[in-house]
């Protein structure tokens, strides 16, 4: 049984433990491979548009995954001036002591990644992402339409178990739900438990859910990440 769900601008489309964008099921990932250089800008200037841009005042580490007991303490470091200017990210939401942020200087996984709040000029959520508005408390952001929502850090899955375990190729995002808010990074070689026996074939495109051990959290990965679920 399939069951259409609405996220932001795109429909979805379950299957068991699937989520699968609609258009992927149609285009698969040639829609990727033919993007123009232009959409590609376009892309990620709707991702910057989500977050408010704020300077370190420190050198500081980036963790892949918001830091507790259990969660390898995976990092790269930023340093607060690069070739003789401040460095800047982007502040998407807050939680605790950390904010998730957008690395723009990065062009590829991981990009977003947790740090210490103390570290940022102003390590506040704004309800205009780029264009600032009002400061939000923690895990509110604004989605699509800047419909301002609440983060769910640790998806809600009722009735799913971990049945078996599959392996990661590619470092890649987790998100709370198909092309949804970054909860954390998966990488090469990490365990990623689904909720069926096999994962099946599926577009690159498509949404899988699972729980990464190494994130301490359940989360959607694209099957592009799982060599198991193409």
């Amino acid at each position: 049984m399939k069951d259409l769900l609405s996220t932001g601008t795109r429909r979805v489309v379950r299957t068991g433990g699937v989520l699968t964008s609609a258009a992927a099921v149609v285009l698969g990932g040639a829609a990727l491979a033919g993007a123009a250089p232009a959409q590609a800008a376009q892309a990620r200037a709707a991702k910057t548009g989500y977050t408010h841009s704020t300077t370190l005042k420190t050198n500081c580490a980036i963790y892949h995954n918001y830091p507790k007991s259990g969660v390898p303490a995976r990092t790269w470091q930023k340093s607060r001036t690069a070739s003789g200017k401040r460095t800047h990210v982007g502040v998407r939401y807050t939680y605790h002591r950390y904010a998730l942020v957008l690395d723009y200087a990065r062009k590829a996984d991981p990009q977003w990644g947790f740090i210490a709040k103390s570290c940022l000029t102003d390590p506040r959520a704004y309800s205009k992402g780029a264009q600032g508005g009002t400061p939000l408390p923690d895990l509110r952001a604004p989605g699509g339409h800047m419909v301002l929502k609440n983060v769910p850090i640790n998806p809600p899955h009722p009735g799913k178990t971990k049945r078996k375990r599959i392996g990661v190729g590619t470092l890649g995002t987790l998100r709370s739900g198909a092309y949804s808010f970054v909860i954390g990074n998966v990488s090469r070689g990490d365990s990623f438990y689904i909720t069926t026996e096999h994962c099946g074939h599926h577009g690159k495109t498509a949404w899988i859910l699972g729980y990464a051990p190494n994130s301490g959290r359940w989360g959607y990965v694209q099957a592009k990440h799982l060599p198991a679920c193409l």
